[in-house]
This record gives structure tokens, sequence and C-alpha cells, in this order.
């Protein structure tokens, strides 16, 4: 029953904005409480998961919490993350609930994952379902895109006729534009960047599922694995987001290289350097020669330079945060800022900062939760990374070398991005993180109590 419930609910994530937009804009439905669905499927879910290492730890949550470090510093994390709801006004707001469930909700995915013990022998059902959904999105809507007329979506699915808008709580634009007025490939996504940056993460576990499959002879491999990459790859393309692409190079470069060294276990030689370097680059080169002025934007660096250099002002003008829902996604609800008031984010300069998105997710923790909060998110990434690694070692597998690679890579795209806006990526991501880490936990505690053991003799 549990694989059915979380395969289904893998299955629906990337399809959820096409699904609210089509039942609110095409049917006239209200959506008001059903895009909550994710939402509460986690609650219900980290419920069910206290109760089970609960129930293991004695219904005692002193020994829960004894010597577990991952549910120490998410746990932490998470009441730091409460209390930044109310901080600065003392009172709820829309924009700062929307950024705790931004900053928040994606890590109870992971606890999820660590505690429901059950998921850690479904994980290859799971992550077929998300193979399956990914092939069907782009099976339906990459010939569309190139062959049809991409704008008739909006008719048919009640998205917006209007492109490169948003407006919170309104109809979807159908596509983004970049120069020359080329539409953006989103397909069932709210944004091409979202769609393009989740391909990226199926395709990273797919090739770390399909070298370890023993189904499969040597040749079907790479005969499934060229048609599936090569369909995410034409996908991830025309949505036409530099920063996807340089992702895509990021993810394959981290991935060849883990796996030539811990897997295959050969020596890394100035020849391999050579060669993962020049099949890395070469792309980037290509893109620049032929497709510049489709990737290349300098009006974007110059503004990420701009939000970058305000965000600084912000940092040191407030070094312990201005509050969840300041910064971001959360501050496109609305007026999230100007709805407490004539209250405004003074710095040096004294400005209203409204829809402030500094396009670096760690740079947002920092301004709306603090230096010292943010320090200690890094040391639960930081914990995670090592977790994952040590993972690699000991498995000495290909899935383990995706899911290494797929948290480094989030972690590398969250510096150009809000990496984990989208719940199709961040509640995907960090629930299979959570099952490759489930053993961790164990073996950390059974380690802790095998030294006290020790110390007592």
């Amino acid at each position: 029953m549990l694989k059915i419930l979380f395969s289904l609910f893998l299955f629906l994530l990337p399809l959820h904005a096409l699904v609210i937009t089509t039942l609110k804009c095409r049917f006239e439905i209200s959506v008001d409480y059903m895009r909550f669905w994710k939402e509460l499927f986690i609650l219900w879910a980290l419920g069910y998961a206290f109760y089970l290492g609960y129930k293991k730890a004695g219904y005692s949550l002193k020994k829960l919490y004894k010597n577990n470090t991952l549910l120490w510093l998410t746990t932490a994390y998470i009441i730091c993350s409460v209390f930044f709801i109310y901080f600065p006004f003392m009172e709820l707001k829309a924009a700062s609930v929307l950024g705790f469930r931004y900053n928040v909700f994606f890590l109870l995915a992971f606890l999820i994952g660590l505690y429901i013990v059950q998921l850690k022998d479904e994980i290859r059902p799971l992550l077929k379902t998300t193979f399956i959904i990914s092939f069907g999105i782009i099976i339906v809507f990459l010939p569309w895109f190139l062959f049809g007329d991409i704008a008739s979506k909006a008719a048919i699915f009640g998205y917006s006729t209007e492109v490169s808008t948003y407006t919170a709580n309104q109809c979807l634009s159908f596509a983004q534009n970049v120069t020359g007025w080329h539409h953006r490939l989103q397909a069932s996504f709210g944004s091409p960047i979202n769609f393009s940056v989740y391909l990226t993460l199926i395709l990273t576990f797919f090739i770390g599922w399909l070298l370890t499959s023993p189904r499969f002879t040597t040749k079907q491999k790479y005969l499934i694995w060229g048609g599936f990459t090569s369909l995410c790859l034409a996908a991830i393309f025309f949505a036409y987001t530099k920063t996807s692409l340089l992702g895509v190079l990021f993810s394959w470069a981290v991935f060849s290289f883990l796996s030539y060294k811990y897997v295959l276990k050969k020596q890394i030689t100035r020849k391999f350097y050579i060669w993962l370097w020049g099949i890395t680059f070469t792309p980037i080169v290509l893109v620049a020669l032929f497709k510049w002025e489709l990737f290349l934007h300098l009006g974007a660096v110059l503004n990420r330079l701009d939000n970058l250099s305000k965000s600084v002002e912000m940092f040191f003008y407030n070094p312990f945060g201005y509050g969840l829902g300041i910064a971001g996604p959360a501050s496109q609800i609305g007026n999230s800022i100007e709805s407490a008031g004539d209250w405004v984010i003074a710095t040096n300069t004294t400005q209203t900062v409204h829809r402030f998105l500094p396009e670096n997710w760690f740079v947002q923790v920092l301004l709306e939760q603090g230096i010292i909060w943010l320090a200690l998110f890094a040391a639960l990434f930081i914990v995670i990374w090592v977790r994952l690694f040590n993972r690699i070692k000991r498995h000495k597998d290909y899935l383990s070398v995706a899911g290494f690679t797929a948290f480094v890579w989030l972690c590398f795209m969250g510096l150009f991005i809000h990496v984990f806006e989208d719940a199709a990526i961040s509640y995907t991501a960090f629930l299979i993180f959570g099952i490759l880490l489930a053993d961790s936990v164990i073996e950390e505690q059974k380690l802790w109590e095998k030294t006290e053991k020790e110390n007592k003799k």
C-alpha cells in the first residue's frame, strides 16, 4: 500500500501546475485548498514516519534523538524557521507561511525517507514511477513544441495567452520567451527552469538506476540510456536556460569522475581529466558559437549581479535576518512586503524591496534567517553530503553515485536559482536522499552505542 501511495505521489508531482491550471482556468473550479494536496500528503507521511521512529526507539524521544545528527540538525532548522514565520512583524502573513513551505517541507520529505523503513526496499519502483511520468511528459509536449502550435496549449489547458508573465494565483503563462521571441519549453510545469531542472534530476537517477539494473544486457542498457538521455537533453535544450545546461554538464562531470574512481575502480590519470574536460566544455563552446543569443543574456547577468549587490547591502545592515517571505519565491505572493504597513527594508540607502529574487537559495536563507541559521542550514547539508559520499565508498554502485551527484548538483544549482522552490524537484530529490541514507542513521547509532560500551569498560 505504501508503495502505491508514494508512487502516485511522485507520479502526480510533475503534473501539479498543469492540473491546477486546467481545473481553475479551463473549468473554473476552485483550487484554493486543492493546490496544497502535496503538503497535506507530506504532513501525513511525516506523522507516520515519526510514529515508526518513535516506536522503534521504545516510545522515547530521548532515545530517538540520541546520537542522531541528521535528526537534530533538521529539527533545529525547522524550529528556527517556525520562529521566522512571525519575525520581524510578530504576526502571521501569507508570504511568511509560503516561505516556511519553501524552506522546510523538502526537509520533511527527507525525514520521511529516513524513517519509513519500508521505502528502502521500494526505491526502484519509486524511481521507475518518476522515469515513466518524465518520459510521458516529454513524449506529449516535445513534439507539440517542435512541430505544432505550442500557443494552442493555452486554449486546451487554460494557460494564459500572454507570454512571459506571472501573477500570483492567476492563470499561468503558456510560455516564456527569449531573444527573437523564441518560446521556451515548460511542458506541464510552471516555468521552463523548473521543467529543465526536474529533467536533469530524473536523468541523473535514471542513469544510476539503469547501470545497476540486472534485468538488461549491456547492449540494452546502451540503447535505453541513449534513447531516454537524448529525449531529456532535447527537452532541456529547448527550455533555453543557461543555468540548466551548466547543471547538466556539472552533473555529467561529477557522475563520470565518481563512477570511474569508485565503481570501475580505475586510476584517475591526466588523460582521463583531459577527456572529461573536453567532453564537458565542448557543448559550452558550441552553444557560445552558434546559439549564444538564446542563452547568453547580458541583461539577465547584470540583473543577477545587481540583486547580489543589493543582498550584500541588506545583509550587512541586518545580519540576523528579515523574516520568511522577504526574499525568494514567497515574495511573489501579492503585496507580501507592503501588507505589513509602511514598513520598508531599511538599508544604508533605505529602499522598499518588493518581489525580491536574489536568485541564489543560500543568499535567500541568509537574508531571511540570518548568518546563524544559514550556518545551521549549511551544516545540515554538509552532513548529508558526507553521508551520501560515504555511501558510495561502502556500496560502490552507480545508484549511490547518482544520489551523491544529484545532491551536489542541487547545491550547485542553488547558487544560481531558487532550486528548492518547485515541489516536484525538492520533494522527489529529498525523499530519495532520505531513503538512500536510512541505513546511515542506524549505523551512526550503533557506532555510538559501541563507543559508549567500550568507554564503560
